[in-house]
């Protein structure tokens, strides 16, 4: 597999294929447009919950087949927005992960001598060790001239798909050594400090994120039921970056029901992807040789109180059900997470889901058990 580094760009098609250039808009009506929510202030895709739950990556070629080119040239920096959180996310991740380790006494060469050894172990297929940073310039570059020659007219549908699946593939393979290498960090915590000492990280590390991502879900400053919007729209968009289902393009299903709405993913493309194996490179579940990423030998209020929990996937209890609970009496989502072995492996693996409950009401008390709390009893 050719990595990003040295994928051609096109070069353009014949006068004959490039489609007759317009200035004045389209025609056609587009089926998804780019907005700004004025809810939470940043730009959001247009439709109802069902079609955010469709994966971008299958919005701009929906655009590009209806001709709809400036849509889809907007489209294709929306989805770089969406891969940027996850990115960012990442870089601060590893970061604060170093700075908690050499903050509990583990000497610099130490953790060097991981990274550095996690960095070759998650190479890319064209052999360079993981290195983030300038593989995103590289994917920035070709988000960047593939949305301006569409826009332009400079190439033709055909082309166009082409090199969306080349920048598809692109994000691909960066974002999943990301994924992996938190669990390689977080697996070194737990070797050098204990298994408890994971949550420690989680609480060192992510609660200036939490504060910046999840305070406007605090009941005390505005009703749960007017966080619904919010909740709903970053699960959507976030996951879409996870590049999740089987065809590893954000896809995901969704089911409202009378008091929730459930979102599944067949698999996750960050922790459950990692934990079934990667089915694109053919390698192993990352619990297995050469990997070895640890899943949790003990029982933690900040992993449901289960074991076999990914110490990766653990961040979605501590993040979205234990952290909020303790700031604010309440989880946010309500995340079925797969146990490993039992239920990644095998001909059906289970898939991971999210449930928001549509009113605080209807939060089950098991919800609060299992992260050793009680439910409220008034809320």
């Amino acid at each position: 597999m050719s990595s990003i580094s040295d994928q051609p760009q096109s070069q353009g098609e014949s006068a004959a294929s490039a489609p007759a250039k317009q200035i004045s808009g389209s025609a056609t009506p587009p089926s998804t447009t780019i907005t700004w929510s004025t809810v939470i202030n940043k730009r959001v895709r247009s439709g109802d919950w069902a079609d955010q739950a469709i994966s971008t990556t299958a919005k701009i070629t929906e655009a590009i087949d209806l001709g709809n080119f400036e849509v889809a040239a907007q489209l294709i920096d929306y989805w770089m927005e969406e891969a940027k959180v996850v990115h960012v996310v990442y870089q601060v991740w590893t970061d604060g992960w170093a700075g908690y380790l050499t903050s509990r006494g583990v000497p610099e060469e130490d953790l060097a001598s991981e990274m550095g050894r996690l960095r070759k172990l998650l190479a890319f297929p064209d052999g360079q060790p993981f290195e983030p940073r300038s593989r995103w310039e590289t994917l920035s570059s070709m988000a960047g001239l593939l949305a301006h020659r569409i826009r332009a007219f400079e190439i033709g549908a055909t082309q166009a798909h082409t090199d969306l699946d080349r920048l598809r593939e692109a994000w691909r393979q960066l974002h999943d050594r990301g994924a992996d290498f938190q669990s390689g960090l977080l697996t070194f915590v737990a070797s050098r400090l204990g298994e408890a000492a994971v949550g420690e990280a989680y609480a060192h590390v992510l609660e200036p994120y939490l504060q910046e991502r999840y305070r406007p879900f605090d009941i005390r400053e505005q009703p749960y039921e007017d966080t619904l919007y919010r909740n709903l729209y970053l699960s959507f968009e976030a996951m879409r970056g996870h590049l999740g289902g089987p065809d590893r393009a954000g896809e995901i299903d969704v089911e409202e029901h009378p008091d929730k709405w459930v979102i599944s993913f067949d698999p996750c493309g960050s922790g459950n992807r990692g934990q079934r194996g990667d089915t694109v490179e053919g390698t192993p579940s990352r619990s297995d040789a050469p990997y070895n990423f640890g899943v949790t030998q003990e029982r933690h209020d900040w992993a449901w109180n289960e074991k076999g929990v990914c110490y990766y996937c653990a961040h979605c209890c501590y993040a979205l059900e234990y952290w909020p609970a303790q700031q604010w009496g309440h989880p946010l989502r309500i995340v079925d997470s797969p146990l490993h072995p039992d239920e990644t492996t095998g001909e059906s693996p289970k898939q991971c889901t999210w449930t928001i409950y549509k009113s605080l009401d209807a939060i089950p008390a098991e919800a609060y058990v299992r992260i050793g709390r009680t439910k409220p009893e008034s809320t």
